[in-house]
């Protein structure tokens, strides 16, 4: 059983020539077999992740492989924007970047806002209908 307590791989980092310093929480970064990663951000008022994209082979891309992101609001509220849209989110809202789109998500509130954030390669989800027969195979064994 692998468990990881709050403050376990805490770190803070500037993200994407974004303003301030975004608390972040990296969840099994060096034991999970899954093909995706798990973060929790803390965004004091003001913090931000600048606006970004994941596409292996785009130059200006941050990351050198492609990769889908979706951000679930746990507290507090953020601006989340993508090119030119802006989208207020609160808690319980979420968000879906697909790989290639350009987004970031800021804290333009008086009070401190905290995301959780998963990220991956594409791939069929084990609940649409591909992807479910996938899933049934791979139990069938």
């Amino acid at each position: 059983m692998f468990v990881q307590r709050r403050g376990d791989n805490a770190h803070e980092w500037e993200l994407y020539r974004g303003a301030g310093r975004i608390g972040i929480e990296w969840y099994f970064k060096e034991t999970t077999s899954l093909p995706i990663s798990v973060m929790q951000y803390h965004l004091e008022p003001g913090a931000e992740e600048g606006q970004h994209f994941h596409l292996e082979g785009a130059g200006d891309s941050c990351s050198p492989g492609s990769s889908d992101e979706m951000y679930v609001v746990t507290a507090g509220e953020v601006v989340i924007s993508s090119d030119e849209q802006r989208r207020v989110l609160r808690a319980g809202d979420a968000f879906y970047a697909p790989q290639g789109a350009r987004h970031g998500v800021r804290n333009e509130s008086d009070a401190p806002a905290e995301l959780i954030l998963v990220f991956g390669p594409r791939g069929p989800h084990p609940f649409t209908q591909t992807g479910r027969e996938a899933f049934d195979a791979e139990a069938d064994r």
